[in-house]
């Protein structure tokens, strides 16, 4: 399972042009040529899926309330550019949203909604939170998140199914990249913002890099499709 092309994944919007998990970094995104678009994930107190990285507000808006602790009326009062799912899917137009959380209660929440709108998107995170979505969705797209350098279990592997295995890319190795199509699993990282790293990562055949510097990633793919 091989995808033709290096897929071009930008990582919270496009964060560099604009407030990273806002609407206007979904649409620079797209407009700047990505694949695939990985945002963050939080629950409203009301149970609205919004997008949203941090625990509270202090890092980007300098607030201390935490999204889980506002409805989505209080939290709009306070970070109006906090978008819902429901509009980054809008946003998005066509190209896929990633939708990042370690939360097993939000990632159901998030399938939920995309069930309720009739969209469709893929999920990366960890373990736990994947395998709630695998267990309500059998066809999902699911990006298995990692954060070391011992694999993960085949347990784990079992319960996610999934078909990227998405760690940080400083634990991948040219080898690490064949022992996972040998396994008939594709290959994502994040987050790859130095030239010469993603080069070096597309060279080994990984299948999506997840980057901030998304003009370079849409580039080093682009190019990478040429030469193969």
């Amino acid at each position: 399972m091989r995808t033709r092309r290096p897929l071009a994944v930008a990582h919270r919007g496009d964060p560099w042009a604009a407030v990273e998990n806002t609407l206007d970094a979904v649409r620079r995104a797209v407009s700047a040529g990505a694949d695939a678009i990985e945002v963050d994930l939080r629950c409203t107190a009301d149970g609205v899926v919004v997008l949203h990285h941090d625990d509270d507000l202090r890092r980007l808006w300098g607030r201390p309330e935490s999204v889980a602790a506002l409805t989505l009326a209080e939290l709009r009062d306070i970070a109006p550019a906090v978008p819902t799912l429901r509009e980054a899917l809008e946003a998005a137009d066509r190209i896929p949203l990633l939708l990042d959380t370690g939360d097993p209660v939000v990632a159901t929440a998030a399938h939920a909604e995309l069930g309720r709108l009739g969209a469709v998107a893929m999920f990366c995170g960890a373990a736990e939170a994947m395998a709630a979505v695998r267990a309500r969705d059998e066809r999902i797209t699911l990006f298995l998140s990692w954060y070391g350098e011992l694999p993960p279990s085949e347990g784990v592997l079992g319960a996610v199914r999934p078909q990227y295995f998405n760690p940080e890319h400083r634990f991948l190795s040219e080898e690490a990249v064949a022992h996972w199509h040998a396994r008939d699993v594709l290959v994502s990282c994040w987050t790859v913002d130095a030239a010469d790293r993603r080069g070096e990562l597309l060279a080994w055949g990984v299948d999506a890099i997840i980057g901030n510097d998304l003009n370079g990633v849409v580039k080093s793919c682009a190019e990478r499709a040429e030469r193969t």
